[in-house]
């Protein structure tokens, strides 16, 4: 997991153990000309078989840097990273913000694949979806090798008609480019976020487990 979000978000609930080496100095102007061992910026987590590179809440420093060298600076990640990451590791998230800004595009640059989570209940997550799916067919030009995998139907509540009428039109409107899998609205979910633990940690016998298993091998399925 590469947390590319200033918040940090990735880095604190997954529990990645703290290390001087993170996101933030990987890309920083001093060390963007060095060669890194990314085994160096790798930090454990509680979690067997997942790693992370943690990330700094001072990473938004780097943001005038890389916009003073854009469009050299939407390879720094991929150039850093991708090559030992796919030696090294099976699969490789990359958490991005909810923004449209050049980490993102760092993060395309240096992806084979976008999965795009769309809140159901709010119209404007499909205005921002199609942003979203502009950029990424914009992106393809520095990295053809980039695709929309596919989007998550994300805090979805059955009983209202506006989350039922937005799960039709995606259906509709995005044939073949959704996981069947829909993560429904769950409290404890918003609890363990609220408490900066993993699902698992905070309720790890309710039955919204079950339903990230069922997306986990979707995407396994889907991947391969």
């Amino acid at each position: 997991m590469i947390d590319n979000d200033p918040q940090c978000n990735s880095t604190s609930i997954i529990g990645a153990t703290s290390k001087q080496n993170t996101l933030y100095s990987l890309l920083s102007q001093e060390t963007i000309s060095d060669q890194c061992n990314l085994s160096d910026f790798i930090s454990t987590t509680p979690f067997e078989k997942l790693w992370c590179l943690p990330n700094s809440l001072d990473s938004s420093g780097n943001s005038l840097f890389f916009t003073q060298n854009f469009p050299d600076s939407l390879f720094y990640l991929r150039n850093k990273i991708r090559n030992q990451a796919i030696e090294k590791f099976d699969y490789t998230i990359i958490d991005c913000p909810p923004t449209l800004d050049t980490p993102l595009g760092m993060a395309l640059c240096a992806s084979d694949a976008i999965i795009i989570p769309v809140e159901v209940g709010s119209m404007h997550s499909i205005d921002g979806l199609n942003h979203v799916l502009e950029l990424v067919s914009a992106m393809q030009q520095f990295n053809p090798e980039l695709t929309f995998l596919k989007l998550v139907m994300n805090k979805a509540d059955r009983r209202t008609a506006i989350s039922k009428a937005m799960i039709t039109e995606i259906q509709e409107n995005y044939p073949e480019k959704y996981f069947e899998t829909i993560l429904p609205i769950c409290t404890a979910v918003q609890q363990a976020e609220y408490l900066r633990k993993t699902l698992f940690s905070h309720a790890p016998t309710i039955n919204m487990i079950s339903t990230y298993k069922s997306l986990a091998k979707e995407l396994i399925e889907v991947t391969k």
